[in-house]
């Protein structure tokens, strides 16, 4: 069977959350990386599905944020002040138009009806909004390492939905023309392998593992590269960026 976003927070939304609580910086490389094509932009920018509201603290001085989720546990876990509504990301509750910009981050790879989340990505946004949509791209090293090692060790499983060969066109579908399609390198930063490991143990809920043995697949099957010291997990996840029409 296969989990849904909203089904899947439901239950490991507060371990996700302890991890980004814990090493708040890990992920910055990969949220500028998400926000970079709208560096320019101005308005509101809608975050869906937004997790705890992280993306909040590296918009630019000219957008405003909402954020959208359907976990309580995100929606408590969102920053003071940031605004965060509980809602399905298949029917957000904001007018038609209402968004500027509009991000979605790693999360649609647990979305089984993407058309659907498009067509309502695509309501949201005024014409000439811009859209970036970044996750991770079918036949990666991430792809493998969350549907083989994860999948294993999380209670739950993992089977993610990855980007692939159809995605472009399911977005030039919903009214969409894409701009920039690429894989980027957003790479994850830790003070040691051992936080890097007790990161992901967390965030991809592997409970019964030690953070040494999560440290040695991330290892094997991603890679590490050390800079000024500290060891970055090549992450990497492609980036569609896409313009109302």
């Amino acid at each position: 069977m296969f989990d849904n976003y909203a089904e899947i927070f439901a239950e490991r939304g507060a371990a996700y959350h302890a991890a980004m609580a814990a090493c708040p910086h890990a992920r910055d490389a990969e949220f500028a990386a998400v926000i970079e094509p709208l560096a320019k932009r101005e308005g509101l920018l809608c975050d869906m599905p937004s997790g705890g509201g992280y993306l909040a603290a590296h918009l630019p001085p000219g957008l405003s944020y909402v954020g959208v989720d359907p976990s309580d546990d995100f929606v408590r876990a969102c920053p003071v002040g940031t605004v965060c509504i509980k809602g399905s990301i298949a029917e957000v509750p904001l007018a038609d138009g209402a968004a500027d910009c509009l991000v979605s981050l790693a999360a649609l790879h647990h979305e089984p009806d993407l058309p659907a989340v498009f067509g309502e990505m695509r309501r949201l946004l005024n014409d000439g909004g811009r859209g970036v949509i970044c996750d991770v791209a079918a036949g990666t090293p991430p792809a493998r390492f969350l549907n083989g090692f994860v999948n294993t060790h999380n209670p739950m499983g993992h089977i993610g939905l990855f980007l692939d060969d159809r995605t472009a066109g399911l977005i030039e579908a919903a009214g969409f023309a894409i701009a920039d399609d690429a894989l980027v390198v957003v790479r994850w930063a830790f003070d040691s392998l051992a936080e890097a490991g007790e990161f992901c143990r967390s965030l991809f809920w592997m409970p019964d593992l030690e953070p040494g043995e999560v440290a040695d697949a991330m290892y094997r099957e991603i890679g590490f590269e050390v800079i000024d010291g500290r060891p970055h997990l090549r992450w990497a996840l492609r980036r569609i960026v896409c313009d109302a029409v």
